[in-house]
């Protein structure tokens, strides 16, 4: 599978934004003053991957502060969920053609509480997806069925729900997606800080070695 000079995009939450680099009208995050040393797109850790493996984003759709599932924080709009932005942005009426896809959620989801359900994949009803594994089994079926030819790659975040963050990797396992367990992430306020930033980058990229 191809994972170096390649396309790639990124369905993502507050630890995948940075100011200009995400839609128009996307609640973003960084830079900010709740982490003091993430100061220039070069920190993220999807810029830092991007210049090691040479590969050319076409999409960052991030979204600070949104759930996976459709019980959306109350101040975000609708369509600001995972399940809602993966057929907007990677849809049918998508015409970019990806060959690397980062899925990075559920940490929104994890903090809020939000009812975690049971692994579902198929046969979703509206209120399936306000819980969050069947949302995130929903998520990977639409960016694997518009993007057949993509790599799909799941990078799962530390401090979730257990339940949250088992249900990730066996729906991966299921969908025949990449699972990037992170370990030891440096955070502050709950984000990745300029060392977070680098370990994300140095983990994606070593799970992209064995690809």
């Amino acid at each position: 599978m191809k994972t170096r000079n390649c396309t790639f995009g990124i369905l993502g939450d507050s630890y995948s934004t940075f100011q200009g680099y995400i839609p128009e009208g996307n609640r973003c995050y960084y830079p900010t003053k709740n982490v003091d040393d993430v100061l220039t797109v070069e920190q993220t850790w999807w810029h830092q991957l991007m210049k090691k493996r040479k590969l050319h984003l076409l999409m960052d759709e991030s979204f600070s502060s949104a759930t996976v599932c459709e019980h959306n924080r109350e101040d975000l709009p609708e369509d600001s969920s995972f399940t809602k932005r993966a057929i907007r942005a990677f849809g049918p009426e998508n015409k970019e053609k990806f060959e690397l896809l980062f899925l990075f959620g559920c940490t929104n989801d994890s903090w809020l509480d939000r009812e975690i359900g049971e692994l579902q994949y198929e046969n979703w009803r509206g209120n399936d997806l306000r819980k969050v594994l069947p949302a995130y089994c929903y998520t990977i079926y639409q960016l694997k069925t518009h993007n057949p030819e993509a790599t799909v790659v799941a990078i799962i975040n530390t401090d979730l729900k257990e339940k949250i963050r088992e249900g990730m990797i066996q729906a991966g396992e299921h969908y025949g997606i990449h699972n990037v367990i992170l370990s030891d992430i440096s955070k502050q306020n709950g984000h990745p800080d300029a060392l977070g930033m680098t370990q994300i980058a140095e983990q994606v990229d070593a799970a992209l070695n064995l690809i």
